[in-house]
């Protein structure tokens, strides 16, 4: 049922004797009444009282009724107005249905028809401002639950990010004493896929499996992983397994199934000599050639037990060198397009705390 702000209702005709007439069924019914003689004066009087019913005659002057309905839909579209007309004015009647009235009473009125039509439109009126309040309601919930939603997967992102990172960083410390090894090759590795055209979600996928690139190491013993010197051809068949260690590691976790190519693959050359699968040219994954010359970078301009850091211009030049044999030649182009100055940022801020 209608509240009683709902119960006023704006009543307009120019017969004075049908509007006191109006005033009277109206007021005897519960209603706070409004009077107009014409459209004109009807439309000031609802610019500033709102009332949610109106109750108008077709035929008067100064603006008819047809008018006042046109203006008072455009100041509140949910404006319920009843419009009377005579008994030869039916096709208007009909005409005020399609501008937006909600009901049309032929004259002379019955007053419990008049009435009923009355409660409809208000009821109706009152049904329309609740649907599109829940609307509105329904939308700013959803756009909140949209919004906590992102802000949970960022975060959780952040969480996967960090434990990678942490993941890494214990690797390598675990291997040959390589500090910030993963935080520079990730950087390298990011910057060059980026600059190559890489999606983004590819480049999540590159930055997952360059964190984890040297996961199957954990399956390898000290005593290989940690021998300061060269390895035998024995050792060399066991440490070549933590590419095949890593990849059953991380296969069944799926917010990792990306880094796979990395993972599985960061071994392979264009040439088909690598392992180990010997995949040769585009069959290896995009994120693993990519890796390949972000890693050498690293593996050239960093101290290691077993060889000695050279500049960055000569490792620019072995790894354009090695492009076609070692290296997917179109990924080089790519490095040597990039400012050494970006690499030396990288550089710099892996050795941060």
């Amino acid at each position: 049922m209608a509240n009683n702000d709902d119960r006023r209702v704006l009543i307009v005709d120019d017969d004075r004797q049908v509007r006191d007439v109006l005033h009277e069924i109206f007021l005897c019914n519960g209603y706070k009444c409004q009077l107009a003689n014409d459209g004109r004066e009807a439309l000031e009087v609802f610019r500033t009282t709102r009332p949610p019913l109106t109750v108008t005659d077709v035929k008067m002057p100064v603006m008819d009724g047809l008018e006042l309905l046109k203006a008072v839909r455009e100041l509140d579209p949910d404006a319920a107005v009843i419009v009377l007309t005579g008994v030869g004015d039916i096709k208007t009647a009909i005409e005020s249905l399609k501008i937006g009235a909600y009901d049309f009473i032929v004259k002379p009125v019955n007053v419990d028809e008049l009435l009923i039509a009355a409660e409809r439109a208000v009821e109706h009126r009152h049904l329309l401002i609740e649907r599109r309040e829940y609307q509105a309601t329904l939308e700013r919930r959803v756009a909140e639950a949209t919004r906590d939603l992102a802000l949970t997967l960022r975060e959780l992102q952040d969480t996967y990010r960090s434990t990678l990172e942490a993941l890494g960083s214990a690797l390598d410390t675990r291997d040959v004493g390589t500090e910030a090894h993963s935080r520079r090759v990730h950087g390298y590795a990011l910057t060059i896929a980026r600059t190559h055209g890489v999606s983004e979600q590819e480049v999540k996928d590159i930055e997952h499996g360059v964190l984890l690139h040297d996961i199957g190491k954990i399956g390898i013993p000290d005593a290989i992983l940690l021998k300061p010197g060269p390895l035998t051809p024995e050792e060399w068949i066991i440490m070549r397994t933590h590419p095949e260690v890593g990849r059953r590691l991380i296969e069944r976790i799926p917010f990792l199934r990306g880094a796979l190519p990395i993972v599985y693959h960061h071994h392979e050359k264009w040439n088909g000599t690598g392992y180990p699968l010997g995949l040769a040219g585009e069959a290896i994954p995009v994120g693993a050639r990519v890796f390949a010359v972000a890693d050498a970078l690293d593996a050239m301009t960093f101290d290691r037990p077993y060889s000695k850091a050279i500049p960055y211009e000569a490792a620019r030049k072995e790894i354009q060198r090695c492009a076609g044999t070692h290296f997917d030649p179109a990924v080089v182009t790519t490095f040597l397009s990039i400012p050494e100055i970006i690499f030396e940022e990288i550089r710099r801020r892996s050795l941060e705390p």
